[in-house]
């Protein structure tokens, strides 16, 4: 019978390339040549189908290739794209919906001035206007070679050099040439098929016996000649046999000497183990065994040297390359020569170019272990843990784990307890957040090697700092190799049958591709993966990014519904965290979900974390309004585990600092002036760190760092550590130390009897009872004197200012006090040791300007669906105005003309949702919010 699977070029070092015969482009005659006519006849049913059946005119967009015979760019293009000129017009072919000719001969069709050899005609096709497009399947550009005088070719397969077969198969081979001569097939040598003065020949192979073939096409004209070959690749049955007992998925070490390899590809034929101990040759010995249950490949590999590094992968029916989906270290083609230029890898090896392609692996045995120092540590509870979020990339210059060892004493010097480690795990490309993940159980070598990632840990450790990693497992990409054992070409999407990941995702804001939870392999996959980590690198616990994907319910791009109560995706993790718990206790499991309030009270109750964002009203109050933020205490919520990791910032979210200095009130006082603001944050820090429960720092928000995350949003960012030489920055600095300090030693921060928290009035007060000390906390949220205020305390009797030691007496349970604007304290019932002065401001000079008034102010309508009205005050004469989503995502934004009071706005373009309009001038701050349906 036909081979179904694609066919694939075999060089002769053993390197296999996808190429899909695409058969929704012809020619006539089948070999073209450059001087001569050749008709180009189009499929529209097949490759890419926007054109099917699309009853209109069809245009061909074209070019003529001249870099050389495998050159894909197009260096000389008649038509411009989206014009109906009628020289690029198919024609149709009567009685057919879908097939469509164009007639040219390249060599006088293109203008070419310079008399450059066209090797390959490039095409695409489209309707008039270019909203419709046909293209391979797998997307890409078609291409026709061109002979450049007497010329055969083989036809079937096209454009490959080998085809694959397993024993038992036939394929019938095509092949064409140029001019009418005597055409023969030779199969090793051997005459198997002739066709005399015929442009076309044929030759059915059967597959009878396993091995490597060579069938050569040759023509013969008068004093010409031209011959092609093939290689034909014929693999045995694989044989059966069940996995050794202890054996288990990827590399196992045996002795110095051997492994075995495990490869998990239900229902897929054949396997062999290629690298560098086959030199990357196809042999026989090397074809894996199969399970009884078609589930596993396995194969014992012997005589390796010990230590030596080998770099190997997987051809799975003898066309999918793929490294060990276990593998603890990657071979890249695309990023690894970087990393050698830069040194980043001590003797890391080149990538195998010319050998092989895709990602690879690599395994090594009698490995020396990393002897580990610090195990015995004390691990914070998870209400007294203050996390640091810490991406290695941009956290120091070098981007490197010996970087962030560097840098551990500053950490303990800040007084956080835990750092959590954006993902390390090997992603794709070099720089990254590394949310693209692409091999689960490899560090990604930019940063270094296994080992000093295990340093790193190790190190923390020794500091009382325990290690949390971001955790990527809602989603890998294409480079995954579970992805690219069942998907489309080389890194499309998965197919139906693929046994981890769905098609097409379930829910919105997915990226990548999407793990299918429910799946038996997705579930034994994900278990291995976190006990992984846990086990070889000690680590303390996991943040665990996009968990509310975790899920089969399709909620498709309806935000809303994705969010709301969902048994299936709590099962879920329910299960994954009952596995975790099961080897490791103490770990923490912490979940970035964000969904319905109903839904995360049942998983904190079960002793789940999850993050809390906050960061839209701390932005807001950044910039001098007043907001309600009880949603960041547990309790206010209905919980009853104290889980709630609610976070001024992350590294999803602008910065607090970025937006007081940039949109910050000038008016009564100016909060864009460098001390008002780092007052401002300073107000905002003590009373997030005093709410009880977990906290989250992300990186240098203890200094107020102000960069701008969404002018580019994934880009590198400065580290701006000389931020740390500002005075005005270091009283900022110096505020988030003494806040984690009363954190870690007093448990009135932590678990309290009795928490009163008034979060809604302008003036803010937060009570904290605990028998060994009661807590308050008090503070200014206007930009205005507050006098006269009557603030509430726990008890009477002698309280103390924490940051002067001054000693006031309670007689009842209030005070009147007055505030300057920003002002706050903190009073304990017991007396503590004073920090250093110079923490808080302590002159406080500021001019007062009249407040003029708003004037007229109106947004609508609202709710508005295609258009958006806004009017300004007649006194705000020049203003600047942005549109932010619930993100804090910039959606427009600009500048009115002098006088320009009326703004109208097309939201056709922005997706349903709340959006705040936003306008500021040199006298103050308006902002609206709106509906867009």
């Amino acid at each position: 019978m036909l081979k179904k699977l694609p066919f694939f070029i075999f060089l002769i070092s053993g390197l296999f390339l996808l190429r899909e015969v695409d058969a929704q482009v012809t020619t006539d005659p089948a070999v073209p040549n450059a001087g001569g006519a050749v008709k180009i006849i189009y499929d529209a049913s097949k490759g890419t189908t926007g054109l099917k059946d699309c009853n209109c005119d069809v245009y061909i967009h074209i070019g003529a290739v001249t870099g050389g015979p495998s050159s894909t760019t197009w260096t000389i293009v008649p038509f411009q794209w989206g014009t109906t000129n009628p020289a690029a017009k198919m024609t149709k072919v009567t009685g057919q919906a879908n097939l469509y000719t164009f007639e040219l001969t390249p060599n006088t069709f293109f203008n070419n001035p310079n008399n450059l050899t066209i090797y390959r005609l490039g095409m695409v096709f489209r309707n008039a206007d270019g909203s419709k497009e046909g293209k391979t399947s797998t997307n890409t550009d078609f291409f026709v070679d061109l002979a450049q005088g007497f010329d055969v070719a083989f036809t079937a397969p096209q454009a490959t050099s080998s085809v694959s077969l397993d024993q038992g198969e036939s394929f019938e081979f095509k092949a064409a040439s140029s001019e009418a001569a005597d055409l023969s097939f030779e199969l090793d040598g051997v005459k198997v098929a002739e066709a005399p003065n015929a442009q076309e020949i044929t030759y059915n192979f059967t597959a009878s016996t396993s091995g490597n073939f060579t069938l050569t096409v040759k023509a013969k004209k008068g004093t010409q000649e031209d011959s092609q070959s093939v290689n034909i690749l014929v693999f045995a049955p694989s044989e059966t046999a069940p996995l050794p007992a202890g054996a288990k998925l990827g590399i196992n070490y045996l002795s110095d000497s051997e492994v075995i390899l495990a490869l998990q590809a239900p229902g897929k034929r054949i396997a062999h183990v290629i690298g560098d101990f086959t030199d990357w040759q196809v042999l026989p010995q090397f074809q894996m065994k199969r399970t009884p249950d078609k589930e596993i490949f396995w194969l014992k590999v012997s005589n390796l040297v010990p230590k030596q590094e080998y770099i190997f992968q997987y051809l799975v029916d003898g066309d999918i390359r793929i490294g060990d989906p276990y593998a603890d270290k990657t071979s890249d083609p695309f990023g690894d020569q970087e990393i050698i230029t830069q040194n980043r890898y001590p003797g890391l090896k080149p990538y195998p170019t010319g050998k092989t392609e895709f990602q690879a692996t690599y395994l090594q045995t009698a490995q020396d272990s990393y002897a580990w120092k610090n195990l015995s540590y004390t691990k914070p509870k998870p209400e007294e843990l203050v996390v640091y979020e810490l991406l290695v990339r941009d956290f120091d210059n070098r981007r490197t784990f010996n970087a962030v060892i560097e840098r551990l004493d500053y950490l303990k010097d800040l007084g956080i307890n835990a750092i959590e480690l954006m993902p390390i795990g090997e992603f794709e490309g070099n720089l990254s957040w590394g949310y693209n993940p692409s091999f689960f159980f490899a560090p990604d070598k930019y940063y270094g090697t296994k080992n000093d990632l295990k340093r790193l840990i190790d190190e923390a450790h020794g500091r009382g700092i325990v290690v949390i990693l971001d955790m990527v497992l809602n989603h890998a990409f294409g480079q995954n190799p579970m992805v690219r054992l069942f998907n489309d070409g080389d890194y499309g999407s998965p197919t139906e049958d693929n046994p981890w990941f769905n098609r097409v995702a379930k829910h919105p804001f997915n990226v990548g591709y999407d793990f299918n939870h429910e799946s038996t392999y997705t579930k034994a996959f994900v278990d291995s993966v976190n006990n992984y980590w846990l086990t070889e690198y000690k680590v303390d616990g996991f943040r665990f990014d996009l968990s509310k994907g975790f899920t089969q319910v399709n909620s498709g791009s309806n935000v809303n519904t994705w969010s709301q109560y969902d048994p299936s995706r709590i099962k879920i993790w329910k299960h994954i965290y009952d596995r975790i718990k099961a080897n490791h206790p103490d770990a923490y499991v912490i979940l970035e979900h964000l969904a319905a309030n109903e839904e995360e009270k049942e998983l904190a109750d079960y002793g789940m974390m999850l993050w809390g964002n906050i960061n839209f009203d701390f932005r807001e109050m950044a910039k001098g309004q007043n907001k309600n933020f009880d949603y960041a205490y547990y309790k206010s919520r209905g919980w009853n585990k104290n889980g709630l990791i609610a976070y001024q910032e992350s590294h999803d979210e602008e910065r607090v600092m970025w937006e007081t200095l940039n949109f910050g009130a000038t008016s009564p006082i100016n909060l864009k002036n460098l001390e008002n603001a780092v007052n401002r944050n300073q107000l905002l820090t003590a009373f997030y760190m005093g709410i009880p429960g977990p906290k989250m720092v992300w990186q240098f928000g203890e200094f107020g760092y102000d960069q701008e995350l969404n002018n580019d949003r994934l880009a590198i960012k400065p580290t701006k550590w000389e931020y740390l030489d500002n005075p005005q920055r270091e009283r900022l600095f110096k505020l988030y130390q003494q806040m984690i300090k009363l954190k870690k030693e007093h448990k009135a921060f932590n678990t309290p009897v009795k928490a009163t928290l008034n979060l809604s009035a302008s003036v803010k007060s937060i009570l904290l009872e605990h028998p060994d000390m009661d807590v308050v906390i008090h503070g200014n949220f206007t930009l205005s004197t507050a006098g006269n205020v009557s603030v509430s305390f726990p008890k009477s009797g002698k309280w103390y200012n924490y940051f002067t030691g001054d000693e006031i007496t309670v007689s009842g349970t209030t005070l009147t006090v007055n505030f300057r604007p920003n002002e706050f304290v903190i009073y304990t019932s017991k007396k503590l040791p004073a920090p250093e002065d110079g923490i808080l401001q302590e002159d406080f000079v500021t001019s007062i300007p009249e407040v003029l008034p708003e004037g007229n102010f109106k947004v609508y309508p609202v709710p508005a669906s295609s258009s958006l009205t806004v009017e300004l005050p007649g006194d705000m004469i020049q203003a600047n105005y942005r549109v932010v989503d619930m993100a804090g995502r910039v959606v427009f934004d600009g500048q009115t003309d002098r006088g320009e009071q009326i703004l109208d706005f097309d939201l056709s373009g922005i997706q349903a949702g709340i959006y705040i309009f936003e306008a500021f001038d040199t006298k103050r701050v308006l902002h609206q919010r709106f509906i867009k349906e």
